[in-house]
């Protein structure tokens, strides 16, 4: 935990992750410290991987604090407070997990500083009152309207009091140690007990509402929200929902008004990382360039689709099999009793065009979660879908092949080990058979970041290095980028 200061106050703040990776801050409730994010949390979202913030609010834990009652800042100064933290951090953009009154303010921001804001996450929130939206349930009202503060100074009262507070707004079963341990934590860090827990009720809220800009907004957007709330009924997130376009809303059985609890993260936990994933091209080129860095340069395939499959980015390379590929099988006459190989199955459906055409056909992924994915899409399918490392052949599989197809595999290597995955692909050629290679033209662009890294004439002239001629030789345009398409025959015994 470090200290960040910011306009008129210094701010708690507590990292994970990698600075380079796509920043999620997290922004607590109404008196709430950092605590009320649970490291376990933080740290399941930084393997996203995600760089991940949570800062204690002024007036919390770590953070300047005011006499209790008079809080010397208005109500604008906490969102104020989120932006310079950014600008403290320096980080332009970021993705906000705002969990009640941190909701509302995610919600202004993206409002009022658009350019800042890359998703939201609105968990436990609301637009604000109003007539059409449900009212707080009444144990809560009877709860609010016979609770008293207790003595500040006893730390086991405070922490009683917390608890009390906390059954009335989660109607379900709690972890009562662990509710417990983070209120303790939450009194221990923080200056003034009494300041840390009621300062944020005094602040003057002022100005107009913000349901009607809702509208207005043009981010990805997540509404989480407990089916149990009784601050917030269900209502509340569902208007959220229905009035920010194109948000997505995920209501979760059992869960009160509170931060998302342990009993939901494998369902939470993968929705945020799909909200702030960028898509998979982005989320592979950050599993490549770790996989990279760590020597285990085929090791982001599974991750990817593993990841994928279990919801925490889009599914990579859906869409059908390759444009380049569906045009030239449209030209091949179907054939019987020869066997094809599709280097890289990935889910299945440029294997499923090869066998269209007749062929026995074999493909192959690194990646046993591509396998699986793709028997699953094609539980009919003749096609044998098997685990397979391209850098590492079975040997019954070398010269096996009258059709060998390879889309885009070569391509998702890193420079250094190209030479032996070409040679490994031709290899896969029998006696008088053809290989087909796609790949996206490098015709003197700027190198990317991430995978895919664009063949070169080069390197797509060296799959005929192996003892194969070139017999048709294309460049083709798909979407404004420039294709590789090359087949090649190996002679006859």
């Amino acid at each position: 935990m470090e200290l960040v200061h910011v306009h008129g106050a210094d701010l708690g703040v507590e990292t994970f992750g990698e600075p380079g990776h796509p920043a999620l801050l997290l922004i607590a409730g109404a008196n709430s410290s950092m605590d009320g994010w649970d490291p376990a949390f933080c740290a399941a979202l930084a393997a996203g991987p995600r760089f991940v913030i949570r800062y204690d609010h002024r007036d919390t834990g770590a953070s300047t604090t005011w006499p209790a009652g008079k809080p010397g800042y208005p109500a604008q100064a906490l969102q104020d407070d989120a932006i310079a933290l950014l600008d403290a951090l320096g980080i332009g953009q970021a993705h906000l997990v705002g969990v009640s009154m941190g909701g509302a303010i995610a919600q202004l921001l993206a409002l009022d500083h658009p350019d800042r804001v890359a998703s939201l996450t609105l968990i436990a929130t609301s637009s604000g009152p109003a007539d059409d939206l449900p009212p707080m349930a009444d144990e809560l009202r009877t709860y609010l309207g016979e609770s008293t503060p207790p003595d500040w100074s006893d730390r086991t009262a405070v922490i009683d009091y917390l608890m009390g507070f906390q059954h009335a707004l989660v109607p379900g079963p709690i972890d009562e140690p662990a509710a417990r341990a983070m209120f303790a934590r939450m009194v221990d860090r923080g200056g003034d007990t009494e300041a840390n827990l009621s300062n944020h009720d005094h602040l003057d809220q002022g100005g107009a509402g913000w349901r009607e800009r809702l509208g207005t907004l043009r981010v990805p957007t997540l509404v989480i929200h407990g089916e149990r709330d009784p601050l917030f009924p269900p209502g509340h997130g569902e208007a959220l929902a229905r009035e920010i376009p194109d948000a997505t809303r995920l209501i979760l059985p059992g869960m009160g008004h509170e931060a998302p609890p342990p009993a939901t993260w494998d369902v939470v936990v993968p929705a945020i990382l799909h909200l702030t994933s960028g898509g998979w091209a982005q989320q592979a080129d950050r599993l490549a360039a770790r996989a990279l860095a760590a020597g285990r340069p085929t090791g982001w395939f599974e991750q990817l689709y593993a990841g994928a499959a279990a919801g925490r980015s889009p599914m990579p390379w859906d869409g059908g099999p390759r444009r380049e590929l569906v045009d030239w099988a449209a030209g091949q006459a179907r054939v019987t009793g020869r066997r094809a190989v599709v280097v890289g199955a990935g889910l299945g459906e440029n294997a499923e065009l090869i066998s269209s055409l007749g062929y026995d056909t074999l493909a192959f992924d690194i990646a046993p979660t591509a396998v699986a994915q793709a028997r699953q899409r094609f539980p009919e399918s003749t096609v044998e879908y098997a685990v397979g490392d391209l850098l590492d052949l079975p040997p019954a599989w070398l010269g096996a092949f009258d059709l060998v197809v390879e889309v885009y595999t070569v391509q998702a290597l890193p420079r250094t080990l190209r030479a032996t995955a070409t040679a490994n692909v031709a290899r896969l050629v029998a006696p008088g058979g053809r290989l087909l290679v796609i790949a996206v033209a490098d015709t003197d662009g700027p190198t990317p970041d991430g995978p895919p890294w664009p063949l070169t004439r080069p390197e797509l002239e060296a799959f005929a290095a192996t003892g194969l001629a070139i017999v048709d030789d294309q460049l083709l345009t798909d979407g404004g980028a420039p294709r590789w398409r090359l087949e090649l025959r190996r002679t006859a015994a």
